[in-house]
């Protein structure tokens, strides 16, 4: 099975604090589509990038991290009869 995945918005919700002090927050979301079998929206809360660029990256990299145990989880899941 063939899945995109598209960024499809990168918002700036403001300041959250944080051990540095205040950072920019921002929501970031991606759409995964799986040619008319699956689709998804999945928002990602991130804070600390100072650009849209390094959140989306930072999104990315939860996001990434998140499916591949999405897989393993998966692949162990056994539906009880």
């Amino acid at each position: 099975m063939d899945v995109q995945i598209t960024p499809t918005a990168t918002q700036h919700t403001g300041m959250a604090a944080s051990p540095a002090g205040s950072v920019a927050a921002w929501q970031v979301t991606f759409q995964l589509d799986a040619e008319k079998l699956l689709r998804a929206t999945i928002s990602i809360p991130v804070a600390g990038p100072t650009t849209h660029h390094e959140a989306r990256q930072e999104a990315l990299k939860i996001l990434q991290v998140f499916l591949s145990e999405a897989c393993d989880a998966a692949k162990k899941y056994q539906l009880s009869s």
